[in-house]
């Protein structure tokens, strides 16, 4: 398992392995779990779910074949991936932005922007889904005309 540094260059190509496959820091902080479809492609993150969303983005809308896609944030450097497939495939959807797939079945599983902290797994590739129920919903515009939301309250401080 590689250990290099999360940081990404810029100049990325979609196929470019993910760096960040190291260890929790926090033994205490809760981990998750996920996998794609067919079980082959699987992970675990470490933390509180960050900036649970939904996206209707045209990207995510022609990735997913559906009206939007939930994403949810966690630390990058607590990523592992822990399947029989190792890393998912990768396609660039920005020059700074790439996705990861598994390779067998297809399922999306995670988005990472080059130099964020933050890793985006897609909700329902969690094996536990609660806590992430989204509190916003980015390019609502090109959303479905039919798709009305009913977001979470928004947390307070």
């Amino acid at each position: 398992m590689s250990t290099t540094s999360p940081a990404l260059s810029t100049s990325l190509v979609a196929t470019q392995p993910l760096p960040a496959t190291g260890t929790a820091s926090d033994a205490s902080a809760p981990v998750r779990t996920g996998h794609c479809q067919c079980g082959r492609t699987s992970y675990q993150v470490t933390g509180a779910p960050d900036d649970p969303h939904l996206c209707s983005c045209v990207h995510e809308t022609r990735i997913s074949g559906g009206p939007a896609v939930l994403w949810v944030g966690f630390p990058v450097d607590s990523l592992i991936w822990t399947g029989p497939g190792g890393e998912p495939k990768w396609y660039a959807t920005y020059p700074t932005l790439r996705r990861g797939f598994c390779p067998d079945c297809g399922t999306h599983l995670v988005s990472l922007a080059d130099g964020s902290s933050m890793v985006m797994v897609t909700g329902f590739s969690l094996t536990d889904q609660s806590g992430i129920e989204p509190l916003g919903h980015s390019h609502r515009e090109n959303a479905a005309p039919w798709m009305h939301i009913t977001l979470a309250p928004s947390p307070t401080s």
